[in-house]
């Protein structure tokens, strides 16, 4: 909650509080636990910001997951900011948690909060894993994380052809690489009028499987947030962006293929 108020009092942005209400709760239990919602987190923004933005609240009735995309459609939230809750468990690592149904079905940028809040995204790992679709992610950092300074990675497979030329094909093949995702941040950081990225950024590519590599420069960075983007509603052994959220310790932002649009709301 902190994050997200943070989040829009900078943005000048509004609040959507989701709960998700359990079949044994009654209405006036109901109306209670959204009054105490709304008291508290006014309270906390009043705490944080000297501009604290508006905040409203829905009680939804269908379960976590179902809810908060259900509302967050409906409001047209510019983006859902969530909190992750200690080690999954088993079952979860099988069915999925909240934060894994809400990232596999979101058309919109999805926060997965995981640290305290007055820590500044002062540096980002942003993991491309199609540099043609980097603009979108780009984008979305660059709103939420306006001065960071950017670490690009992106994961190169050499085909079997290029493979079976020699070292030098997969070097010239990873160079090509490297110039595209250098491209797609100087434009995110520099070549739009709303750019407001103002740190340095590095364009890492990396030859092996993708999970790996952003595995091992996350442990190398130690970024305050890890940025990716998933296909949606992609299936559990094709998203490397859900294998994330079960190993992460870090903050996750995960931007749907093809979101451009920035964060308002």
């Amino acid at each position: 909650m902190a994050r997200a108020i943070a989040l829009a009092a900078a943005a000048s942005a509004r609040i959507r509080i989701v709960h998700a209400a359990t079949a044994s709760e009654v209405e006036n239990a109901c109306s209670s636990t959204h009054g105490r919602m709304l008291r508290e987190a006014r309270i906390m923004a009043e705490e944080i910001t000297d501009r604290p933005p508006e905040i409203t609240g829905h009680i939804g009735f269908q379960s976590p997951a179902e809810s908060i995309l259900k509302e967050a459609e409906a409001w047209d939230a510019d983006i859902i900011v969530l909190g992750a809750h200690g080690e999954p468990r088993f079952r979860d690592a099988l069915f999925g948690t909240t934060g894994t149904c809400v990232v596999r079905h979101s058309d919109r940028p999805v926060l997965i909060v995981q640290n305290d809040f007055r820590e500044s995204y002062s540096r980002v790992l942003v993991a491309v894993d199609d540099t043609i679709h980097a603009g979108g992610i780009l984008d979305a950092v660059r709103e939420v994380a306006p001065s960071s300074e950017l670490f690009a990675v992106h994961a190169f497979y050499p085909s079997l052809g290029q493979a079976l030329a020699g070292r030098d094909s997969v070097e010239q093949e990873e160079r090509r690489h490297e110039a595209e995702l250098e491209r797609q941040l100087a434009e995110a950081t520099g070549g739009r009028p709303a750019a407001r990225l103002t740190a340095s950024r590095h364009a890492v590519v990396e030859t092996g499987e993708a999970l790996s590599v952003v595995m091992r420069e996350t442990a190398k960075i130690a970024p305050d947030l890890l940025a990716m983007g998933t296909r949606r509603r992609a299936t559990y052994l094709g998203s490397h962006a859900i294998d994330t959220l079960f190993w992460s310790e870090h903050d996750i932002l995960v931007v749907p293929e093809r979101v451009t649009a920035g964060v308002g709301a």
